[in-house]
């Protein structure tokens, strides 16, 4: 019996404690950003038409930048700090100094701090001390609140299978480019003793005064983490709640496989706005080629990040981390092309960066629009407006001359009871949209709005109409709002899903009692 009960203890502790979890889940607030990113598409909803090579190239000429704030300061601008983010960095590089966190993790502070989490994930303590200490004592470790901001460190080998059957910590080692693996702590006395890190690397604010301190230690300096799948860390530490901005900077080799095993659920249910990963030396091309195919079929659209420091703009922007390599920024497209062809490994540079968009969330592909101003792209393009053939008409030197076209292949894609989701593609050649005017009849309804990219790169447009009423016939027009006036009206006419009654069909029944008889009825004392 006693053994029964404390089965039977066991069980209802486990299942009010994943209850707990869920409540837990399902009271962080989801941000407008990603509001309707659940929303049902249709099939053939996300496609990914005509995508065409940057202007800039196919590729990366140049090396990659030394940090992704001037993305953030994109990203800023296209979603609003109102509501809990998580960000989470998986390889901690600590920058050398007092507190010159110039991780990801650090930099996101700088433009999203209203709430949520940022989360760092290294097996090297050493970092993930310096990166916590050096948080706290910068101007932003006083938005530090436990209903507020808050920072997480997690101490973590990363695998692409489970650690749950091996022991509870093994010494850490890393993958050589020379071959074989070295270990951890030989590794950072190699970077910090005998000056290597240079004059400052005694000062408590560097990472190296950790090291050059546990080195006078009678104990050889050595490390040792748990091990774990990044989807384990995901529902253990997170919850398995949504991560805006997830980054991998971990030098491994075989890390297609780690990336599809061990950040296979989370990727599953699509859990994830913003994903970076770093390409080194111990990548091939095909390991990048096979990446880019299984995040597209989750609905990401992957990007090389560019910096272009020769920009007119490049003077105009101000960073927290080195000014070199740190911007401008802009990417060019991976999805949709014929990457075989198109890149060739051997001219590109590495390490590179590679971005992943949730094709979902069409807002975010605005930072590639704004990458394109602040590196000049427009500049490097054909002003002329072109017919058909390619050639430049002869009524028209500069595009904006003219009003834009009028959108193209204007239609109705997903459509409910209430809500109808609109999709068109912009002319790509000749004068560019400012904006849009929709209108909606019945109701005379007008709104002007910016571009809802839906694909950038292909110039797809979407838009989600919504309180539309069931079962009614709308005609809904569009024009393209340039500097020079509005194009000739896009019309789609489309009637709307009759709304089900919830429940279906039923009888009312009048007099029947449900529930307890008068005589079993427990009256209070």
């Amino acid at each position: 019996l006693c053994t029964r009960v404390i089965t039977c203890w066991l069980a209802v502790t486990l299942l009010l404690a994943r209850l707990q979890v869920h409540a837990q889940k399902d009271s962080w607030p989801t941000c407008e950003s990603r509001a309707y990113r659940d929303d049902e598409v249709e099939p053939g909803g996300l496609k990914l038409l005509g995508v065409k090579e940057s202007p800039l190239g196919a590729f990366p000429l140049v090396p990659a930048g030394t940090t992704h704030e001037h993305f953030f300061q994109q990203l800023r601008e296209v979603w609003e700090d109102d509501c809990p983010r998580i960000a989470v960095q998986i390889g901690l590089q600590p920058a050398p100094g007092r507190l010159r966190n110039w991780t990801s993790a650090a930099l996101w502070a700088q433009h999203f701090n209203h709430s949520g989490i940022i989360m760092v994930v290294d097996p090297i303590e050493d970092y993930l001390h310096h990166f916590e200490d050096g948080f706290r004592a910068s101007p932003h470790g006083s938005l530090l609140t436990e209903d507020g901001l808050r920072v997480m460190t997690v101490k973590s080998l990363l695998a692409a299978e489970s650690g749950r059957k091996k022991k509870k910590e093994r010494p850490v080692s890393f993958d050589s480019p020379e071959g074989g693996q070295v270990l951890a702590g030989d590794d950072a006395m190699r970077k910090c003793a005998n000056g290597a890190a240079g004059p400052e690397a005694t000062d408590p604010g560097h990472p190296c005064a950790r090291v050059l301190e546990r080195m006078q230690l009678p104990e050889p300096l050595e490390y040792t983490a748990p091990i774990a799948t990044f989807d384990e860390i995901w529902r253990r530490d997170l919850l398995g709640r949504h991560v805006d901005f997830l980054q991998v900077s971990v030098g491994a080799r075989n890390m297609p496989r780690m990336l599809q095993k061990g950040f296979g659920k989370i990727f599953g249910e699509r859990q994830v706005s913003i994903f970076v990963f770093r390409v080194d030396h111990f990548w091939t091309k095909a390991d990048l080629k096979r990446v880019v195919e299984w995040l597209d079929a989750f609905d990401y659209f992957s990007l090389f990040k560019l910096v272009c420091p020769d920009s007119s703009q490049a003077g105009s922007f101000s960073y927290k981390s080195p000014l070199q390599l740190a911007g401008p920024t802009t990417y060019l497209p991976i999805s949709g092309l014929d990457f075989d062809k198109i890149v060739d490994w051997e001219r590109m540079p590495l390490p590179q960066d590679v971005f992943a968009f949730d094709l979902r969330q069409p807002d975010i592909f605005k930072t590639v629009q704004l990458g394109d101003v602040h590196c000049d792209v427009d500049d490097t393009e054909d002003t002329c407006s072109k017919d058909s053939s390619g050639q430049c008409r002869a009524d028209s030197t500069v595009a904006d001359e003219r009003p834009p076209d009028e959108p193209k292949e204007l239609k109705v894609v997903h459509s409910e009871s209430r809500s109808m989701t609109l999709e068109w593609r912009g002319e790509l050649d000749g004068a560019k949209p400012q904006s849009y005017v929709l209108r909606m009849d019945p109701g005379a309804k007008e709104e002007t709005f910016e571009h809802d990219v839906y694909d950038v790169v292909s110039g797809s447009h979407i838009r989600v109409l919504r309180d539309l009423q069931p079962s009614t016939e709308y005609t809904i027009s569009l024009q393209a709002v340039g500097l020079a006036g509005r194009s000739t009206a896009a019309v789609v006419v489309h009637r709307t899903e009759k709304e089900e009654t919830a429940g279906g069909d039923y009888e009312v029944v009048e007099e029947l009692h449900c529930g307890m008889g008068s005589s079993e009825e427990v009256m209070p004392s």
